[in-house]
Parts: structure tokens; C-alpha cells; sequence
């Protein structure tokens, strides 16, 4: 059985490689714990619904369709994150994935004009970045955390 460490801090709302996956991240002692909120395929059924004109002159119902399915699917994954430990939360969704400290290069916040994204070095085979797009109201937070975290310190 893993070891159990304490939870840090929490991002909410950032996305991952495509703008429609949405990931909370579980900042704790030894790893970060990525977890998907919404994933494409959650709404699978309802985009092969969608007529593909609506998205060039707006879908009415079928976009609000989905905006709601999308926010009530979010709501109610964050309710189950609360009662959960963290190798549960990391075990909800095949999406989910962990980032531990000790293998972890470093961590930048990198600012670009149009793009904020909170980006991590892992030297695990092969060595690769993984990273998260942030809003610019999230980036105090990020840095913050950051920061809180001596082994995440680039």
C-alpha cells in the first residue's frame, strides 16, 4: 500500500492537451494528483448529437444541453473528490495521472501573451513535460504552491 501524505493546496479548472479536458490538481507532500473534471468523452453522445452546422451558427439547446451536462458532471465529481483520499481520487477516471515529487525535474509557470501554463519536468523514461493551461486570475495561486513545496523549486 502507498504511503499516505497530506493534501497542500488545490487548483481547480485548469486544462489539460485539449481545451475540453478539464483537470483539478491535488498539490501534496510527495506528488501532485492530476484529476479529471470533464474529459471529452464524457459528452461523447451528446457531440455525435450535435449537428454540425450549430457549431457555426450556435446550437440553442444542444449547446446548453451540453454546457449543463458538462457543469453538472463537474459539480458532482468535485462533491466525490471531497470524500475521497488521494489513491482514490487518482483511481476515478482512466485519465487521472500522478506526478511525484522525487521525479520530477522542475515545475515553471511560463507567461506568454495569449497562454499561461504550469508546466512539469519528469525525468522518468522517456523524460517528458506534462502541461496544465492556467487562467491568469490562477497564477498567484500556482506560484504560491510552488513555493509552499521546496522540491517542486526550479
Amino acid at each position: 500500500m502507498a504511503e499516505l501524505d497530506n493534501m497542500l493546496a488545490v487548483i481547480e479548472g485548469v486544462t489539460g492537451n485539449t481545451t475540453d479536458t478539464i483537470y483539478d490538481l491535488f498539490f501534496a507532500e510527495k506528488r501532485v494528483i492530476a484529476a479529471i473534471v470533464l474529459h471529452p468523452s464524457d459528452l461523447a453522445e451528446l457531440y455525435r448529437k450535435l449537428n454540425p452546422l450549430s457549431f457555426l451558427f450556435g446550437g440553442g439547446f444542444e449547446s446548453r444541453e451540453v454546457r449543463r451536462r458538462s457543469t453538472k458532471l463537474i459539480d458532482e465529481r468535485r462533491r466525490a473528490f471531497k470524500h475521497k483520499a488521494l489513491n482514490e481520487i487518482l483511481t476515478m477516471h482512466k485519465a487521472n495521472m500522478q506526478i511525484e515529487y522525487e521525479d520530477t525535474i522542475s515545475v515553471t509557470i511560463k507567461k506568454g501573451l495569449l497562454t499561461t501554463s504550469l508546466e512539469f519536468q519528469v525525468q522518468k523514461p522517456p523524460q517528458k513535460k506534462i502541461r496544465f493551461s492556467l487562467k491568469r486570475s490562477q497564477i498567484a495561486q500556482a506560484e504560491r504552491v510552488i513555493n509552499v513545496i521546496p522540491l517542486m523549486k526550479s
